[in-house]
Formats: structure tokens, sequence, C-alpha cells
């Protein structure tokens, strides 16, 4: 299995991670159609500052450079949460660089986030996934995560009369 060591991310590192990153993000609620395309990349720079005014100074947000030797391999960002009474971490991003992947480097990532996670004093790590991404969510279930609630989504077509019996 692959090494992995996370650094903290620096200004310069979350500058190209944040450009990158709100791109992936409108894209990927629009494939999996929880977002119109219209407006959906002015909506990921939304959540983005909401979510992290302050870059990775922002408190309770956790982001890392995953490297493997000296090799940039990904990166990883969490934030301390409180979940009914117990303080967990959301697990807000992951990724492993392309060219990368298939190699271990996601399940080391995630092994290490967890480590960081104990850490710091956080019982659990919850997370979302989209459900059009099968990749994701047989690692996850490889480390023993568990799907806590599922949200499904049909979309209509208005022509088609139905029928109330």
């Amino acid at each position: 299995m692959a090494e992995v060591r996370l650094d903290p991310m620096t200004s310069e590192e979350y500058a190209a991670y944040h450009r990158d990153a709100v791109l992936a993000y409108a894209e990927a609620h629009v494939s999996a159609k929880s977002w119109p395309a219209e407006g959906a990349r002015q909506r990921a720079i939304d959540e983005y500052a909401e979510l992290l005014p302050e870059g990775v100074a922002t408190p309770g947000h956790h982001l890392y450079t995953a490297r493997n030797g000296g090799q940039e391999i990904g990166m990883i960002w969490f934030a301390e949460r409180t979940h009914g009474a117990d303080r967990v971490a959301y697990l807000y991003d992951i990724k492993v660089e392309t060219d990368l992947r298939g190699q271990g480097h996601g399940e080391a990532l995630m092994r290490a986030m967890e480590h960081e996670v104990r850490s710091v004093g956080l019982k659990a790590v919850r997370l979302q996934v989209f459900g059009n991404n099968s990749v994701a969510r047989s690692l996850y279930r490889k480390l023993g995560y568990i799907e806590t609630n599922v949200v499904m989504a049909k979309v209509l077509d208005r022509q088609t009369k139905t029928q109330v019996g």
C-alpha cells in the first residue's frame, strides 16, 4: 500500500487547489443533476467563500497536501463539526492526482486523514458522496464507511400525465 504524509496546505497550494476545486465542484453537481448548469460555477464559488472565508487559516478546517516521499499525490480537507452530542470530522474533499489513481493512494490518504481526525480528538468521520461517483463509494465502503441516508431524485417529464386512482 502507498505511504502518505499529510502536510498542512500552504496558502500557495490552497490558491491552486481552490481554482481547480471550484470548477470540479460545480461540474460534479451538474453531472449529478443536483444543480442546473446555469449559475453552477458562481454557486460553487459562493459555497467555498462561505466555508473557507480565511482559506487555510479558517478555524476548525484542516487542509492538507498529501505526499508520498517527496511527490505530491493529492490533497484532503476535513472540518470539525458537531453531530448530535459528538464532535466529528466532516470530510469535504479528497483528491488523488489523476495519473496516480488506482495505486492505493486514496485508501492510504483516507487512513492518514483518520489518524489526523483522532489526533484532534474527534470520534467519527462523516462525508457526503455523489451517487454517481461509484469509485469513491467503493473506496469508502472498503474502509468501513456505511450509508446513513440516501437522497434520491427523479426528473419528471412535463408531458406525461399521471393518473391517480
